[in-house]
């Protein structure tokens, strides 16, 4: 068993290893695990707060993980006659950190984030941050309608205008990464 756990160590590291030094090769077999993943139409997972936990983990770094502790705990707790309980104690964690593990690299892959052009800033008040001074510059803060929100240095359109922090301005165009602004009148 001896031998065993140490495979299952050494399999546990050399995949991440070398998937960071040749990663290329080896995303083609996370590829495929993600079309067995993707292409069942089960439910092979479990909500708990909010969160969705996988029961399989498809991913290969998933499986590796779990090759890992399942080693590297079948080694430390191995003593030559405790072989069912060392593998099944084993094994349930390999498998709860393969879990753990799909189940952020899952939650990871669906995050998106919408990013937008100047152009379409261009449709959106900011907020003046640091007050944009006289023939000078300051900087806005740019929020859409989805929440994201965007940082921007901002000169005003009038050379000799100041305006003042937490004060609401319309954009009229970018000049480079700069955005050109003015005071937006109140109605």
């Amino acid at each position: 068993m001896d031998k065993i756990y140490f495979i299952c160590i050494v399999v546990g590291i050399a995949i991440p290893a070398i998937t960071l030094i040749i990663g290329e090769i080896f995303d083609v077999f996370d590829g495929i695990f993600d079309a067995v993943d993707s292409g069942f139409d089960f439910n092979l997972s479990f909500h708990i707060g909010g969160i969705e936990f996988c029961y399989l983990p498809f991913s290969l770094q998933c499986v590796s993980a779990g090759l890992l502790i399942f080693g590297c705990m079948g080694k430390i707790f191995y003593n030559g006659h405790n072989t069912v309980v060392v593998n099944i104690a084993a094994g349930a964690a390999g498998y709860v950190i393969a879990i753990i593990l799909q189940t952020l690299i899952r939650t990871l892959k669906n995050i998106s984030h919408t990013t937008y052009a100047k152009e379409e800033l261009l449709l959106y008040d900011g907020k003046v941050i640091n007050t944009i001074v006289k023939g000078g510059f300051g900087s806005v803060s740019i929020t859409t309608l989805d929440g994201i929100t965007t940082n921007y240095p901002a000169k005003a359109a009038e050379k000799d205008a100041v305006i003042r922090q937490d004060s609401i301005v319309r954009i009229i165009r970018f000049d480079r990464n700069v955005a050109i602004v003015e005071k937006k009148q109140k109605n």
